[in-house]
C-alpha cells in the first residue's frame, strides 16, 4: 500500500496548485462524480467495492479527516468490472472554486492488502455513511481513547465488503478505522449497516484477530492461519501443541494431521510477537474418530452489557465440520459462519431479554440451540437540582434512574436522619431547626452492570415556612420530564422577572442539535416541549440563558 502513496500525492498535487486548497467532503458526497468518471474511463458496468482514506503529507499535499464529521480532503474508490474481470482505483477530491474532481489510478495493488473476498459483489447502502460509522467506532471505545490522546488523528479509514465468511472476518460489510497518536494507536471495526462497533483494540503490540477451529478428525488435515494485527508485522510460534503440529513463523499457518491414537482433546497455545510486545491465544482441539450429524456442545453466554462487546464461541461435533448461522437474533448481531463465533455490541436501547437461535449444519443434518440473552445496562441517574426546603417539614425525593435490571440504592453521605429506600431509591428526611444550613447528599445506584453515584445540594432555610419555597435568581428550571426522554422533553421554567429565555441542546461532541426560546412572565411558570425522536440516544447538555444568567443541566435521551 505504501507504494501507492507517492502516486496518490502526485496526482493530487496539480489540483492543489490550481486552487491552493482541498475542501473536506464525506465519502458519499463526492461519489457521483467519481462513479461517472469510472464508467467513462474504465468500464460502463463498473461497480464500487471499496473506499479508502489514508492520512499523510507529501510535498505540501496533506490528506486529513475531521474526527467530528467524517469529512476528508480526499478519498480513494475501487471499482470492479464483471465484464473485464479487473479493477481500478479512482481518487476523488473537491477543489475550492473548481469543484469535485476524479482521477484514475490504473493499478490494483491494494487488493492484496485486504484479507477479504472482494470479487464482483458491490457494496450496498448505507455502507458509505462515514459519519455514522465514525460515531460507531467512538461508541465502541474510541471516544475515551481520543480524550486520553488529544493529539490523535485518523490515519486510515476504509470499507470492507466480505460476501463470504473467511478465516479473518465474518460475512458482512464493515468500516475499518486506524487512529494514531504520539504514544499509542487504536484500531476499530464498525458494522456498516448498523453502525455498531465490531472490535476495538489499542497499541502496536500484536492482537490476534482470528478464531481457531476447535475440531479435527483422524487422518484429515487440520489447518488454521493465525492473523495478528501489529506494527511491525509479528512472527508466530507454538508454545503448546500436540505431536506433529507445526506453524509457519511468517504466515502464522498452523498445520497438523492427527494420527490414530490422538483422539480426544489437545491444548494449543499460539504466540504472536514483535518488538512492541506479544499476544497469546489458547484453545483446545477435539479430535474425533468418526463423523456424523452436528451436535452443539457449548453452553451459551447469556448476559451482555450495553456498550461492551458480547462474544460467544460455539463448539460442536459432526463431520464434515458444520457451518453456523443465526435464525433468530437481535439487530446487529453477527456470526462467523465458518468458526461459530458470535459478536455483538448492544446499546442501552437493547436493554432486556432477547431470543437467540443458532443453527449448526453439515451434509448429515442440523442442530439448533436457542437461548435467552439478557442485556444489562449500568445505572444512569438523571441530574438533580439544588433543593431549598424549610425545617420541620417532611422532604422526599424520587430519583430518575435508567437501568436494567433494577438497581439497589445506598446513601453514601447526607445529614443525620436522612434515609434512602434500597429498592425504590426514595430519599426521605425531616430536618430539624438545628440543621438549618447547607448539606451535601451523595447516593448510589448499583446493579449487575455497574454502579453510579449522584450528588446534590440541599439547603434548610429558616426563613421559609412549610408551604412555600422562594424562587431562584431570575429564573429556575422547575422540571425536565421525562428523564430519560424518548419522543419529547418537556421543560417547566419559573421566573421572577419577565424575559425571553433561549434554550439550546448540545450533543456529547459539543455540537448544537436544538435551539428554541420561551417567553417567561414574572411570577409564572413557562413551558416548552422539545422533540427528541430524531436525536441519538445518549447524554446531552441543556443550556438556558436570559442574557444575564445561564443554567445548564444534563439530559438523557433513550429509546
Amino acid at each position: 500500500m505504501k507504494r501507492l502513496l507517492p502516486i496518490f500525492a502526485l496526482l493530487l498535487l496539480p489540483l492543489c496548485v490550481q486552487a491552493q486548497i482541498l475542501e473536506k467532503v464525506t465519502v458519499k458526497e463526492i461519489l457521483p462524480t467519481v462513479h461517472s468518471r469510472a464508467q467513462s474511463d474504465f468500464a460502463a458496468d463498473a461497480v464500487l467495492t471499496n473506499t479508502l482514506f489514508f492520512g499523510f503529507s507529501y510535498q505540501g499535499v496533506s490528506l486529513e479527516l475531521d474526527l467530528s464529521n467524517g469529512k476528508a480532503t480526499g478519498w480513494l474508490y475501487r471499482f470492479y468490472s464483471p465484464t473485464l474481470d479487473s479493477a481500478s482505483f479512482f481518487i476523488g477530491v473537491k477543489v475550492a472554486i473548481i469543484g469535485t474532481q476524479a482521477v484514475r489510478l490504473p493499478v490494483d495493488t491494494v487488493t492484496q492488502y485486504f484479507p477479504v473476498s472482494i470479487g464482483s459483489t458491490k457494496l450496498t447502502e448505507p455502507w458509505v455513511d462515514s459519519d455514522d460509522a465514525l460515531q460507531g467506532s467512538k461508541d465502541g471505545g474510541a471516544e475515551s481513547w481520543l480524550q486520553s490522546n488529544p493529539d490523535a488523528t485518523l490515519a486510515l479509514c476504509f470499507t470492507i465488503n466480505n460476501p463470504v465468511a473467511n478465516k479473518y472476518f465474518p460475512q458482512g460489510q464493515y468500516y475499518f478505522f486506524r487512529y494514531t497518536a504520539s504514544t499509542d494507536t487504536l484500531t476499530c471495526m464498525v458494522h456498516a449497516s448498523s453502525g455498531q462497533p465490531f472490535r476495538c483494540f489499542s497499541g502496536n503490540a500484536p492482537t490476534i484477530l482470528t478464531i481457531p477451529p476447535t475440531t479435527a478428525r483422524i487422518g484429515v488435515a487440520y489447518s488454521y492461519t493465525v492473523n495478528a494485527f501489529g506494527d511491525p508485522a509479528p512472527s508466530y510460534r507454538l508454545e503448546t501443541a500436540p505431536a506433529g503440529m507445526t506453524i509457519d513463523a511468517t504466515s502464522g499457518k498452523v498445520s497438523w494431521t492427527p494420527s490414530a491414537g490422538q483422539e480426544g482433546k489437545h491444548p494449543v497455545t499460539v504466540i504472536a510477537e514483535n518488538a512492541a510486545g506479544s499476544d497469546s491465544q489458547s484453545f483446545e482441539i477435539t479430535v474425533q474418530a468418526s463423523g456424523g450429524v452436528p451436535e452443539i456442545t457449548s453452553s451459551p453466554v447469556t448476559v451482555a452489557v450495553a456498550g461492551k462487546q458480547y462474544t460467544y464461541q460455539l463448539t460442536s461435533t459432526g463431520t464434515p465440520a458444520p457451518t453456523y448461522s443465526l435464525s433468530e437474533s437481535p439487530e446487529g448481531m453477527l456470526i462467523d459462519g465458518g468458526r461459530g463465533a458470535i459478536f455483538w455490541t448492544p446499546t442501552r436501547l437493547h436493554a432486556g431479554p432477547h431470543t437467540v437461535t443458532v443453527v449448526a449444519t453439515n451434509s448429515a443434518g442440523t442442530d439448533e440451540q436457542t437461548y435467552t440473552l439478557e442485556v444489562h445496562t449500568s445505572p444512569v441517574i438523571a441530574p438533580i437540582e439544588a433543593q431549598v426546603i424549610p425545617y420541620d417539614d417532611p422532604f422526599t425525593m424520587d430519583p430518575i434512574v435508567d437501568a436494567y435490571p433494577d438497581p439497589v440504592f445506598a446513601l453514601n453521605a447526607g445529614p443525620d436522619g436522612m434515609s434512602i429506600d434500597p429498592q425504590t431509591g426514595r430519599i426521605s428526611w425531616t430536618p430539624t431547626q438545628q440543621q438549618v444550613g447547607n448539606h451535601t447528599v451523595l447516593f448510589e445506584a448499583e446493579n449487575a452492570a455497574g454502579r453510579t453515584q449522584r450528588s446534590f445540594e440541599i439547603e434548610v432555610d429558616a426563613s421559609l415556612d412549610a408551604t412555600g419555597i422562594s424562587a431562584a435568581p431570575n429564573f429556575r428550571l422547575v422540571s425536565s420530564y421525562p428523564q430519560p426522554a424518548s419522543q419529547e422533553l418537556q421543560l417547566a421554567v419559573a421566573a421572577r422577572t419577565s424575559a425571553a429565555i433561549s434554550v439550546e441542546l448540545f450533543d456529547a461532541l459539543g455540537r448544537s442539535v436544538y435551539r428554541g426560546e420561551l417567553q417567561a412572565n414574572a411570577g409564572t411558570t413557562a413551558r416548552l416541549t422539545i422533540a427528541t425522536q430524531s436525536l441519538r440516544s445518549g447524554m446531552y447538555a441543556l443550556q438556558l440563558t436570559d442574557g444575564t444568567q445561564m443554567l445548564q443541566r444534563s439530559i438523557i435521551v433513550a429509546r
